[in-house]
């Protein structure tokens, strides 16, 4: 609910940031009454907590269970706020649904999953080693000319290669205003909506937004951002009909191994009415950087002549306003993709946009079903007693609506409203009950622990305001016994043959002792599999590295003792010497740095030309440096920019441009 006086319900009281009255939204109740089931799950947890410290007579088996409830009860909070933030960010598109007209434009994009290359006959070894063709999803959604019902139009940009980062999405932006521009001369306003992904959530995306707008001649008004995992939209309901065309296309005789192919294997299909499929490259650009902290906790953005108001939560508090000014020197325009095969025109003369509705549904029949949607009271939604007979619910959890038509469904979940109700036992839970209740009625009877619930909530803590916001965790250091004891697991690993699981090094670790048989890590000292695994990569780069370093040396080595036996002999003729000095001309050429010096995509000898490196990130260097395989063991862990430059730097002196 957005405002009630339980606090664990009211939207606006759990996502008010209580330190900054810019994002803190103002409520006219008080937050003092209790939900039953709420109540419940906090009564449940604490009397889990009570009965293993009764049953449990070791204090290590206390500690791990007692440790292993915290871990879950966190969960179930962090699973309980990213629910509430996720009906409220919905919210946000559903205003921008409500403003659309004729000459405004809502806009969903999202990459979608790299398409493997198929062969309609395909050989065992073409199986392997493919690479995916990055390809991008845009839909437009607006009202129709008489305002009665919502169109949509697809727009689908196929790469052969890029980089899947902020340049390329702002490219894109600036190609899809530019051809709604053309389509719909009237075109005046558009918003955007977008998922959390790093190159949407960036400064660069979010002021290039806006820089695409004004150079097309549309003003971009706001940019909204979904919770992350906040479920499935329209551009991958979309990407979903566009494959089973593409399978369909290449099981009738034809191959999709590039590009072009993708692209007319999109415009070939017969559910793809309203796509429009373009194969681009998008060109080369000097690297601009726009930093903005605390981007990550901010969700929704309005565009004004001033600047840019945000939000962390969708118009809870006043918002906070950040000047152009902050922006003066960094922006930069978009790059224009370059077209390599434009969409192909329709023959029939099909519109552009198209409502979705089932083949077998009359015309005169949408205006009906969109009407009663935006009323909240679909046709084929109906009261409880006929959800049995409805064949498509809503896969939205919380979500109580039904449809008997699958087309129904589709316009619901693409520019429908959720109808939410506290009560709601979904397929899942049900089937989990149902499993449950075979379990303890079998042979094998699960012990269960008895809860008696309270009618009042004496004793237990009330949330806080701001409880649902969203945080960033802080990073620890691993202490000396932890690396001590991950480098060991390490190493026997690579002498083994057999890299260690990061799984089984966790649980090693929770059952590790030392000598006098005392535990050497607590239950909060155990690090997770994915800690574990991003240190034994950390591990594998720094070997990697120092391999590399002594293949060089010892190929050197080898070339000396070959000089000097050489000097030694006295029966050198002049063919032994053209033949040494050919060998080592070869050795020089092997080991010598070629021009142009690239790392992910980027020209090193470019940037340090122009002296871009200091646009970069700490860590975007120092993966440049592992990359090229520079020795940067002597540097310290501390953010710092300047030793990674001037390892760079050297690099590039040794390149045979700075010859020239």
């Amino acid at each position: 609910m957005e405002a009630s006086e339980v606090p664990d319900h009211c939207r606006i009281y759990a996502l008010s940031d209580p330190s900054n009255a810019e994002f803190r939204g103002s409520c006219d109740h008080l937050h003092n009454e209790s939900c039953v089931q709420c109540y419940e799950l906090e009564e449940v947890m604490r009397t889990i907590e009570e009965e293993c410290s009764r049953a449990l007579s070791s204090a290590e088996h206390q500690a791990d269970m007692l440790h292993t409830i915290k871990q879950a009860r966190d969960d179930i909070i962090s699973w309980k706020a990213h629910q509430l933030r996720a009906v409220h960010q919905a919210e946000a598109k559903h205003s921008v649904l409500a403003k659309l007209d004729n000459r405004s434009v809502l806009l969903v994009q999202d990459w979608a999953m790299k398409y493997m290359p198929r062969k309609y006959r395909e050989a065992q070894s073409d199986w392997f080693a493919k690479r995916g063709l990055p390809w991008h999803i845009s839909v437009a959604i607006r009202r129709s000319e008489d305002s009665e019902h919502f169109e949509s139009q697809t727009l689908v940009h196929v790469f052969q290669s890029c980089a899947q980062d902020s340049v390329t999405v702002a490219s894109i932006m600036l190609d899809c205003l530019t051809t709604l521009k053309k389509e719909i001369p009237d075109l005046e306003i558009a918003y955007y909506k977008q998922d959390n992904a790093g190159c949407y959530h960036s400064g660069n995306s979010i002021i290039s937004a806006k820089l695409a707008g004004d150079a097309v001649g549309v003003a971009v008004v706001r940019n909204d951002f979904s919770d992350p995992q906040g479920g499935k939209g329209i551009c991958d309901r979309k990407a979903a009909t566009i494959k089973g065309d593409v399978g369909r296309y290449v099981n009738e005789g034809n191959d999709v191994i590039n590009a072009l192919q993708l692209k007319t294997a999109i415009e070939s299909g017969q559910g793809t009415t309203g796509v429009k499929a373009s194969y681009v490259a998008a060109k080369p650009s000097s690297i601009f950087n726009i930093k903005w902290d605390g981007i990550s906790l901010l969700n929704n953005f309005e565009y004004d002549e001033t600047g840019v108001r945000v939000w962390r939560a969708f118009n809870v508090g006043s918002g906070k306003v950040v000047p152009w000014e902050k922006f003066e020197g960094v922006m930069k325009q978009p790059e224009k993709l370059e077209i390599l095969d434009p969409p192909s025109q329709s023959a029939s003369g099909a519109p552009v946009f198209k409502i979705v509705r089932h083949r077998h549904i009359k015309k005169s029949s949408v205006k009906a079903d969109f009407s009663t949607e935006n009323e909240n009271q679909d046709p084929s939604s109906t009261d409880q007693n006929k959800l049995d007979d409805m064949l498509f619910p809503c896969p939205e959890e919380g979500c109580v609506k039904a449809y008997s038509r699958f087309a129904n469904l589709q316009t619901h979940l693409d520019t429908g409203k959720h109808q939410m109700m506290i009560e709601q036992e979904t397929l899942y839970d049900r089937a989990k009950r149902e499993y449950s209740s075979k379990l303890t009625e079998g042979c094998s009877r699960i012990p269960s622990v008895q809860v008696t619930v309270q009618a009042k909530n004496d004793g237990l803590p009330s949330l806080s305001m701001g409880w649902a916001l969203k945080t960033i965790k802080k990073k620890v250091r691993f202490t000396k016994r932890q690396t001590e004891f991950l480098t060991e697991q390490f190493q026997k690993g690579e002498l083994s043959g057999q890299k260690s699981d990061p799984q089984e090094v966790s649980k090693a670790m929770s059952l590790a002792r030392d000598q006098a048989g005392q535990r050497r890590f607590q239950p909060d000292e155990v690090l997770t599999s994915q800690q574990i695994s991003g240190f034994f990569s950390r591990l594998s780069a720094k070997k990697k590295l120092e391999v590399t370093a002594a293949g060089k040396e010892k190929k050197a080595s080898e070339v000396s003792e070959v000089a000097m036996e050489s000097a030694d002999e006295d029966e050198v003729s002049a063919e032994a010497e053209s033949h040494l000095s050919a060998v080592c001309a070869n050795v020089m050429k092997d080991v010598a740095i070629q021009h142009p010096i690239v790392s992910f995509d980027l020209n090193i000898c470019e940037l340090v030309q122009k002296r871009a490196l200091t646009t970069l990130r700490v860590d975007r260097l120092r993966d440049m440096c592992i990359d090229l395989e520079l020795d940067i063991s002597d540097i310290s862990p501390q953010k710092r920019k300047k030793p990674y430059i001037a390892r760079l730097t050297q690099l590039v002196q040794e390149c045979s441009c700075s010859s020239k």
